[in-house]
């Protein structure tokens, strides 16, 4: 078999493969698996330079696949598809610094690369040599019977009647899996995007052009734009000067309120972070707007910008101290009122904040561009969300939330809501469920304020985590080993252990 016919034979392969990965299962140990063949693929294939984003990137694909392994979780899972998206573009152009230009890269191979699987698709020709496979020919024969199965799987998926019917004429065919068709032709669909090699130079020749670096205009001998560089600096030193004034104030109100003298009085503290949330971003964003107007271009390199840099560095900072100030609120909700999804994002958010801050000081400090604050922002924030992933959410909200019973107000409703590997660490006796609900309606204020009508009794609570515990332990044993993951084996192990009458 001729080498030209390599993509389009590994492409089917590696479809076939990921319709026996992942057919009629779930997602867990099969997605390791996957990753793991189609890396050592890639580097099989075809010579890719290690740099710092290709390894930061393919490093992160494998860490999230790893911690599907361990947690099964869905945040391992959409970082997991994150760190594909990007891995890609980094392995089509190495040379590319930012991954927000990787991530624009894969977005446009994504198409490209099913345009060259179907012109790699070979068919039977005959010539003078007799009848022999050629890489290209009248692309119709295949592609015409795809696409018409595609749009049926796809309608299939939208309309239970259109499914019903379809299903019966497959049948009718031959007893033919429309299920098992439809995860095939995904596979070659994501085969053919990791596997392919395409390059769009005029996106790459666009990307190659942002640096990080900025320079000036070259018309500082022009009298007229220097006086409108220093004009705008005035102007700019008395906006930040009062904007710097206004910002202490509500920073010396919060350190007072919040910081160190905050009472807990069985109040709602949702809208006491929500607020300070909201407050921050909107701060944060006009002042970053502010500072980037400013230093766009000549004020940077101009003689007289000393003062003006030196409140951008102030309402940066300050605007550092309100990121405390919600740390802070946070944290006394978290105290208060237990675990929970937001209160965890708000936190991770809170970090990115501050790195984003302190991007912008060096942007203004080192007279770097937009490109270079976006390039690294996006780094960050990658790094972030790998390590986001690399906790058990939902396990360490059960145990903690079920720890804090007695000091925190625990909300059972959100605690029915998280998922099956969670189940051993709700099972608790009456007498505790019970000692929980009087200690929330206590923090609450009593009864009155505690409305039965907004919350979960015990009972319904400990019935609830029984019925999903018996439906987990019969479903379990007839899971496949494909779908296997760490958190859900040991769940079942300490359920088994249990009881659960």
């Amino acid at each position: 078999m001729q080498n030209i016919h390599r993509p389009f034979l590994t492409c089917l392969a590696f479809a076939a493969l990921f319709s026996f990965l992942f057919h009629g299962t779930g997602i867990g140990l099969n997605l390791l698996l996957f990753e793991v063949l189609v890396i050592g693929a890639l580097f099989a294939l075809r010579r890719i330079p290690l740099r710092p984003n290709t390894l930061l990137t393919v490093g992160g694909t494998l860490l999230t696949a790893v911690l599907m392994v361990l947690y099964g979780s869905t945040l391992s899972l959409v970082v997991n598809l994150i760190s594909v998206v990007f891995a890609v573009g980094t392995l089509l152009a190495p040379e590319l610094k930012g991954l927000h230009h990787s991530a624009t890269v894969a977005g446009a191979h994504l198409f490209a690369a099913q345009r060259n699987f179907l012109r790699a698709v070979p068919v039977f020709k005959r010539d003078g040599t007799g009848l022999h496979l050629t890489p290209r020919g009248v692309l119709s024969i295949t592609l015409v019977p795809l696409i018409i199965l595609l749009f049926t799987s796809l309608y299939s998926a939208s309309n239970p009647y259109f499914n019903e019917g379809a299903e019966a004429v497959y049948t009718w065919l031959g007893g033919f899996d429309m299920s098992l068709l439809s995860v095939f032709l995904l596979g070659l669909v994501l085969s053919s995007f990791l596997l392919l090699f395409t390059r769009n130079e005029p996106l790459l020749a666009w990307a190659r052009q942002r640096v990080d670096a900025l320079f000036p205009s070259g018309r500082s001998g022009d009298a007229d734009h220097e006086r409108a560089v220093r004009s705008e600096a005035v102007i700019g030193v008395v906006l930040l000067g009062c904007l710097n004034g206004l910002l202490l104030l509500l920073n010396a109100l919060d350190i007072h309120y919040v910081w160190f003298n905050f009472k807990f009085e069985g109040q709602y503290l949702k809208s006491f972070v929500h607020q300070g949330t909201w407050m921050l971003i909107v701060s944060i964003i006009l002042g970053a707007l502010l500072v980037l107007y400013y230093f766009r271009g000549d004020l940077n390199f101009h003689s007289r910008n000393r003062t003006i840099k030196v409140l951008s560095y102030l309402w940066l900072a300050q605007n550092a101290v309100l990121v405390v100030s919600v740390v802070i609120r946070n944290y006394h909700y978290i105290h208060h009122y237990a675990l929970a999804y937001k209160r965890i994002g708000v936190a991770f958010f809170l970090l990115a904040t501050l790195v984003g801050l302190v991007l912008l000081m060096m942007k203004v400090r080192h007279q770097r561009s937009h490109h270079f604050l976006v390039r690294w922002n996006m780094v960050s924030l990658y790094a972030i969300v790998l390590l986001m992933a690399l906790f058990d959410w939902d396990t360490l909200i059960a145990r903690y939330n079920m720890a804090q019973r007695g000091k925190a107000f625990v909300e059972l409703d959100y605690l029915t809501s998280l998922s099956d590997k969670t189940l051993p660490y709700l099972v608790v006796s009456t007498l505790q469920l019970e000692k929980l609900d009087a200690h929330n309606a206590q923090i609450l204020g009593g009864p009155k304020r505690y409305t039965r009508q907004l919350y979960m009794t015990p009972t319904t609570f400990a019935k609830y985590v029984h019925e999903r515990s018996e439906a987990f332990l019969a479903e379990y044993p007839v899971r496949s080993w494909k779908e296997w993951n760490a958190a859900d084996a040991r769940a079942y192990e300490l359920l088994s252990e249990l009881r659960v009458p």
